[in-house]
């Protein structure tokens, strides 16, 4: 039995350097560094499945050269690609990365005809082999389709919510999240769903609305994490920045992770926190995902450890 399977996108992410993100108007002279995969699910599968998580991944690409990039590293990483889509006909979608000298970046989407799965290429008694099935927002009609497929078969689903969220209507959003067992938006993605300007008010509106815990990433400021008992705040480790590109993703995958290890949100917000700051010290989403080795060594440098 899988612990996850992720269904959504994978594609390559061109990486350019440059000195400053460019405003409205301006020009920046900028470097190719190289083409990385990426995307939102497989990022975080690729996570999950490092720390520890046995893994699936249902992703469409084609057969063109980031189709291929695409669907080979999924594969190397050990992930269940036995289900993924792939369609000689359509285009692999990529992303335009552009890098500054912080670390931080701005990121173009550039949709194509292989940018998601649709409902009848996903076999879903695959999806219920899994305890969680994580999603994004990218396509609600894809979300919901899967929300509704999987109730009443014990499968769990966690969501990722960004600003990016597909235009839907507020019905087929409470439909999702009387469904979704995890949310994590981050800041942004919390903001345009609830309307609320602080981020209690807000993961407030989502319990409500039926998710049972609220994770809120926040950056350079770390998690807050709310559910009907408390909340949970766990501050983000102060380490060097060469690329926060699938930071979230990396974040989103180790704390999943330590839910199907039965761990504290305490333990697995430690966790993800930790893995997140180890994966921004390399240029790629995935470069710097960190194995649970690794993670432990960085927490017991700062006299901490994963056990609770």
């Amino acid at each position: 039995m899988l612990d996850i399977i992720g269904v959504g996108d994978t594609n390559v992410d061109v990486m350019i350097q440059v000195p400053n993100i460019p405003m409205h108007d301006e020009k920046a002279r900028g470097k190719l560094v190289g083409n990385y995969p990426g995307g939102i699910t497989a990022n975080f599968c690729s996570a999950a499945a490092a720390l520890g998580a046995k893994v699936g991944a249902v992703c469409k690409v084609g057969r063109d050269d980031y189709g291929k990039m695409a669907f080979s590293d999924l594969q190397a990483r050990g992930i269940d690609i036995s289900h993924m889509v792939i369609d000689p006909e359509c285009e692999t979608y990529f992303c335009m990365v552009l890098l500054d000298a912080t670390g931080e970046k701005a990121l173009t989407i550039v949709e194509t005809s292989g940018f998601l799965p649709h409902p009848a290429e996903i076999d879903v008694a695959y999806l219920k082999t899994a305890r969680w099935v994580h999603m994004t927002t990218l396509d609600m009609e894809l979300t919901a389709w899967a929300a509704r497929e999987l109730e009443g078969s014990g499968t769990m689903l966690s969501l990722d919510i960004e600003a990016t969220a597909g235009d839907c209507t507020r019905e087929l959003w409470d439909e999702v999240l009387g469904r979704t067992a995890i949310a994590f938006p981050n800041e942004a993605g919390l903001e345009a769903l609830t309307g609320c300007k602080t981020i209690e008010e807000g993961a407030k509106q989502m319990l409500v609305r039926g998710v049972k815990l609220v994770v809120v990433t926040c950056g350079a400021d770390g998690v807050r994490i709310y559910h009907k008992k408390g909340s949970v705040c766990r501050q983000a480790y102060r380490v060097p920045v060469k690329d926060t590109t699938g930071a979230g993703d990396c974040f989103n995958g180790a704390f999943l992770t330590g839910i199907t290890k039965g761990w504290s949100l305490e333990r697995c917000a430690r966790f993800a926190c930790a893995a997140a700051a180890i994966s921004i010290g390399s240029v790629g989403a995935r470069t710097g995902i960190p194995v649970p080795a690794q993670v432990q060594e960085f927490l017991e440098e700062r006299g901490e450890g994963i056990c609770d």
